[in-house]
């Protein structure tokens, strides 16, 4: 995966629902008047011969966030997701804007194949 890059959608800055936190990072606010854990919402692009679960998986792993919602795009090698996840852990996967994230396959030290994710 490539190219990630910060949506600004337009619902996250509806001020009567959202609440900015810091640059593209939002709370919801809730029906009980409170506000949901954060959110950020990312765009990225399929490299050739990835598929959307991998290397997907393991950067929600990573940065231990979820996906909120499945945003549409018009071009199927382009995916958006609104994650979800504390507030550190989502400043953390800001980090990722504009670098690029894939599997390495290597060996350890007893032999066995392993899959690292790498970000650079």
């Amino acid at each position: 995966m490539k190219n990630f890059t910060i949506l600004e959608l337009e619902k996250l800055k509806d001020t009567a629902k959202y609440k900015k936190i810091e640059e593209g990072i939002y709370e919801k606010l809730r029906d009980d008047g409170r506000y949901s854990p954060p959110c950020i919402a990312l765009s990225m692009e399929l490299e050739a011969g990835e598929n959307s679960q991998y290397p997907l998986e393991d950067i929600l792993d990573k940065y231990l966030v979820h996906v909120e919602d499945f945003l549409e795009s018009e071009e199927p090698s382009i995916l958006k997701y609104i994650f979800g996840g504390g507030l550190e852990e989502i400043q953390q996967l800001k980090t990722i804007v504009g670098k690029r994230a894939y599997n390495e396959e290597f060996v350890d030290e007893d032999g066995q194949p392993r899959v690292k994710l790498v970000i650079a």
